[in-house]
């Protein structure tokens, strides 16, 4: 796809959107720049080694943060569970103050006050230990697109290394793919599915557990189905792209990363 293609694709007409865009295509792994003013996306082997999925570390992780608006709001609470081939191989789990105060309706969803954050430690030290602790494993998350967003804008806000593997896998896609016959796909309608109990939900280890045992659970499944090494897993949980939701997509992360580079 050429640069011009894409500006058609956005309207963009200004010069100075056109150098912002081709700023962010550079920075992004996804984008691979084939000769002058020609992009194309990334293979996943570009930047991911293939595996069988008993030798993958899956790191299964949950936020809780003050909002969902990325550079405004911040991280309080945030877990994760290293898995290899069913195997615990690692817990990480910390409150974080989020140097603002917690909302009433916040309050109320995650059971974290004010009080409870006030000792715990910032984000500049929390976020590099969590980084550290992922290492080389695939970051997994329920509604992943979020987590992982909101995680990777922190780590880029207080210029930090990044995740080694820079790829997120959805257990929210997954379980509908697994399990089409759930009549909704969220952590607690699945725990009354499988009739798990769930503990304190919006509180990231809790919501950690509850779909590391749903994960596991998906794995087994489609194994049935001939799923397993990594690459499958990734293109499972893709959606049909069709050329209406690639406009939005783009147009959509154009506009927000446009807002930040000024």
């Amino acid at each position: 796809m050429t640069e011009k293609q894409i500006c058609q694709v956005l309207g963009i007409t200004k010069y100075q959107d056109f150098e912002n865009l081709r700023n962010l295509l550079n920075n992004d792994q996804r984008f691979v720049n084939v000769s002058s003013k020609l992009w194309k996306t990334a293979s996943l082997d570009h930047f991911l080694d293939n595996q069988s999925l008993d030798k993958t570390s899956f790191v299964i992780t949950d936020i809780e943060t003050t909002g969902s608006i990325r550079g405004k709001d911040r991280i309080i609470d945030i877990a994760a569970v290293k898995v290899k081939n069913g195997e615990v191989i690692g817990e990480f789990n910390s409150l974080v103050n989020p140097e603002m105060k917690i909302t009433i309706p916040i309050r109320r969803l995650t059971g974290i006050t004010n009080k409870m954050v006030i000792g715990s430690p910032h984000i500049e030290t929390v976020l590099p230990k969590f980084v550290e602790f992922v290492d080389d494993g695939v970051f997994v998350a329920h509604n992943a697109a979020f987590d992982f967003n909101f995680i990777n804008h922190e780590i880029k806000r207080l210029k930090h290394q990044s995740f080694k593997n820079p790829i997120e896998i959805c257990s929210y896609r997954l379980a509908k793919k697994a399990v089409p016959e759930a009549t909704s796909h969220g952590i607690v309608a699945l725990s009354k599915f499988f009739n798990y109990k769930m503990e304190n939900h919006h509180r990231a280890m809790p919501d950690v557990k509850a779909t590391l045992h749903f994960f596991n659970i998906f794995l087994k499944i489609l194994a049935e189905s001939g799923i397993d090494d990594l690459f499958q897993l990734i293109n499972l949980q893709k959606d049909k792209l069709t050329k209406k939701k690639l406009r939005k997509k783009i147009h959509k992360q154009f506009k927000y990363r446009k807002s930040k580079v000024k």
